[in-house]
């Protein structure tokens, strides 16, 4: 499953190798012959971005990376991208709906976050890109507990319910 690897953004050589190496830790190896995690970076981002998808075997080897590596921000699960918000809303519906459903419930809290590299957003744009996502249909009360990356740069968007804050 792809998740989004949020890195703190220092160290730059380490972060992937110190990820790799809990990964084998945690034994995300065991049903591979290689021993490396495939990774990709978001569209147009620069290779040096601390945004960086990753593709592990769960959410509980993510939860154990996030919770242990120094150079990680968060782990979150990929709900969708797209180049534009109408592409990223056919990727957030298109996702199962069973992985959707623990987030959707009343009892859930959540927090959107406007984040990028390499660029400024307005606080009058995040919040006009944070509106833009009311098809999701949450139904839960709102609170700042777990939070949910909403990542930009010129040309990408991705959006993330909390897995391994």
């Amino acid at each position: 499953m792809w998740y989004l690897c949020v890195f703190y953004h220092r160290l730059l050589d380490y972060r992937k190798p110190e990820v790799e190496s809990l990964a084998e830790l945690f034994g995300a190896f065991e049903d591979q012959k290689g021993r490396h995690l495939k990774w990709k970076l978001p569209e147009d981002h620069h290779p040096d971005s601390p945004f960086h998808f990753v593709n592990l075997p769960s959410e509980q080897v993510a939860r154990d990376i996030a919770n242990r590596s120094i150079l990680v921000k968060g782990i979150y699960e990929l709900w969708g991208e797209g180049s534009t918000f109408e592409e990223l809303e056919a990727a957030i519906k298109a996702y199962p709906e069973d992985r959707k459903l623990p987030f959707l419930t009343q009892d859930s809290t959540f927090r959107i976050t406007v984040d990028s590299f390499g660029k400024v957003i307005s606080f009058q744009e995040q919040t006009a890109r944070i509106q833009k996502l009311a098809f999701i249909p949450f139904k839960v009360r709102f609170s700042h507990v777990t939070c949910f990356p909403f990542l930009s740069n010129e040309s990408s968007m991705q959006f993330q319910p909390d897995c391994c804050c």
